[in-house]
C-alpha cells in the first residue's frame, strides 16, 4: 500500500493544515544540467510535488517545525523511467530464444496462443512489483490484451500507456483503430497513447488514420522502427525471413510497406513527427539519423533486448551527438532477462563506453532522457521545484573511485524507496 508523505491534521475548528515532508539525504543528484549534486541534500514535498530542493541546512531553517526524514548514506534521485515494457509478458525468454529474428517473433506467437488472460494478470502484477522494488517510477507501456491499464492504476505508478494496433490488408481503413483508446481519459498518473505495432503489421493506410487521430487528440505514439535486417529487406523487396510472418498471417506480401529504410518509408506518409517515440531504431542509416532529428522523433534504447532477439546494436553515440532524445527501456520478458533498470543501465554502459559514452550520460538516458521521449520532462525527470515528487532512494556505493555515476552502476541492484507522485510505494528502513 502506497504510504503518503505529508499528513493532514483537522483542528478543533474544522480548518485543514498540511504538513510539509522533508526529506535530508547523503547526497542529492537533481540531474538538471546547471546543478552539481548536493552533499547534505534535502527537498521539500507538498501535496505530491517538489517544493524545494537544497541543502539539508538551509532546507530546515527555510522550512522549520515540519516533520523530516533523515535517510543516512544514502543518495536521493529521481525515479528511473524504464520507456519501453510489455509488462503484460511473462518470463518467456528462455522457451523463444533463437538465432533469427523473425523465428524469434514466431516463436512468441505460438507460444503467446497458449497462455490466459490470467498468465497476463498475473504476469503485469509480479514485473509491477519488480519495477517499484528496482526503483522504476515511470513506464511506456505497451498493451496489449487490456490488462495492465488497471493493475497499472491500482499500483501507484506512472505510466504512457500506448494501446497496441496490429492489422494489415489491403484498403483497410483505421477510423476505428482509436476508438478503445478515445473512451479512456487521461488521470494524474497514467496518460494514453497508440502504438502501431512496426511498419510491416499495420497498414499504410491505418498509419494515415493513425497521423490524424494523434494530432487531433495530442496523442503519443510508440512503434517499434528499424529493429532488424529483416525489417530492411523487406521494405527494399529482397528476400526477408519476416515473409515467415506474413505467410503465417496470411498476409499478401504486397501489403508490406515498400522503401529504402522505415523512417524513410514513414517519412514519405507523414508519420514522423515529435510525437512518434521510434522504439530499438538499431538498423538506422546517416540519412535515417537526420530525418529523425529534423522530424524530432525520439528513440527507446533497448540494449539488452537488441542483444537477445540478435538484431545488432544501436549506433549511440552517433545518434545523441546528432541531439536526438534517447530514452532507455527493457523491453519485455520475451526478450530481456529482466525489468529491472539497474541492469539495464549496467549493460548499456558496458556496450557504449568504448564509443565515449559516460556514465552519467546513462543516467541521463534512464531520468531526463526518458522524461522527455515519453512527452512528460515538464513533471517528471528532474529533482526540482515545480515537478512531481517521483524519487528514489538508493545506498552510497561502498567502493569511491572518484565516479560516482559508475560507482553506483557497479553495486546498485535496487532501492531503499521508491516514491511516485509524493507516495512511498516501496521503502526499506
Amino acid at each position: 500500500m502506497a504510504v503518503c508523505v505529508f499528513l493532514t491534521i483537522f483542528p478543533l475548528n474544522g480548518s485543514i493544515i498540511t504538513i510539509i515532508m522533508i526529506i535530508t539525504c547523503s547526497k542529492l543528484i537533481s540531474f538538471r544540467q546547471d546543478r552539481a549534486p548536493i552533499n547534505n541534500g534535502a527537498l521539500v514535498i507538498n501535496r505530491g510535488m517538489i517544493k524545494a530542493v537544497g541543502t539539508a541546512d538551509r532546507i530546515t531553517q527555510r522550512f522549520p517545525r515540519h516533520r523530516i526524514i533523515h535517510l543516512q548514506n544514502t543518495i536521493l534521485m529521481p525515479g528511473l523511467i524504464n520507456s519501453h515494457t510489455h509488462l503484460e509478458l511473462p518470463d518467456l525468454l528462455n522457451k523463444i530464444r533463437t538465432s533469427e529474428f523473425a523465428d524469434w517473433i514466431l516463436n512468441l506467437i505460438r507460444l503467446k496462443k497458449r497462455l490466459t488472460i490470467l498468465d497476463y494478470e498475473t504476469a503485469t502484477k509480479e514485473n509491477i512489483r519488480t519495477l517499484i522494488r528496482t526503483g522504476t517510477t515511470t513506464v511506456g507501456e505497451i498493451c496489449t490484451h487490456d490488462v495492465s491499464p488497471a493493475l497499472i492504476r491500482t499500483s501507484g505508478l506512472r505510466a504512457m500507456v500506448f494501446h497496441e494496433i496490429i492489422k494489415m490488408g489491403s484498403g483497410v481503413r483505421g477510423q476505428g483503430a482509436g476508438i478503445q483508446l478515445s473512451r479512456r481519459a487521461d488521470s494524474a498518473l497514467i496518460k494514453y497513447g497508440l502504438s502501431p505495432h512496426t511498419p510491416y503489421t499495420v497498414s499504410e493506410s491505418v498509419l494515415r488514420d493513425m497521423t490524424i487521430l494523434a494530432n487531433k487528440k495530442h496523442l503519443q505514439i510508440a512503434m517499434h522502427v528499424a529493429e532488424s535486417k529483416d525489417e530492411t529487406k523487406l521494405l527494399r523487396r529482397n528476400k526477408s525471413s519476416l515473409e515467415k510472418l506474413y505467410k503465417l498471417a496470411s498476409w499478401d506480401l504486397d501489403w508490406a510497406p515498400e522503401g529504402s529504410s522505415s523512417f524513410e518509408f514513414l517519412k514519405r506518409i507523414g508519420f514522423l513527427s515529435s510525437r512518434l517515440l521510434a522504439v530499438h531504431a538499431v538498423q538506422v542509416t546517416d540519412k535515417d539519423i537526420e530525418l529523425i532529428r529534423k522530424s524530432k522523433v525520439s528513440i527507446a534504447h533497448c540494449p539488452r533486448s537488441n542483444k537477445e532477439t540478435g538484431v545488432g546494436r544501436m549506433p549511440l553515440k552517433k545518434i545523441l551527438n546528432a541531439g536526438i532524445t534517447v530514452g532507455l527501456g527493457t523491453d519485455s520478458l520475451a526478450s530481456s532477462p529482466s525489468l529491472g533498470m539497474w541492469d539495464e543501465m549496467r549493460f548499456a554502459y558496458h556496450l557504449h563506453r568504448r564509443d565515449g559514452i559516460t556514465a552519467k550520460e546513462i543516467f541521463d538516458l534512464a531520468t531526463i532522457g526518458g522524461a522527455k521521449a515519453l512527452g512528460l520532462n515538464k513533471v517528471i525527470g528532474t529533482l526540482e521545484p515545480g515537478k512531481k515528487a517521483d524519487i528514489i532512494a538508493v545506498p552510497i556505493p561502498k567502493k569511491n573511485t572518484g565516479d560516482l555515476y559508475s560507482d553506483l552502476l557497479r553495486e546498485t541492484k535496487s532501492c531503499t524507496m521508491t516514491m511516485v507522485n509524493g507516495k512511498i510505494l516501496h521503502k526499506i528502513w
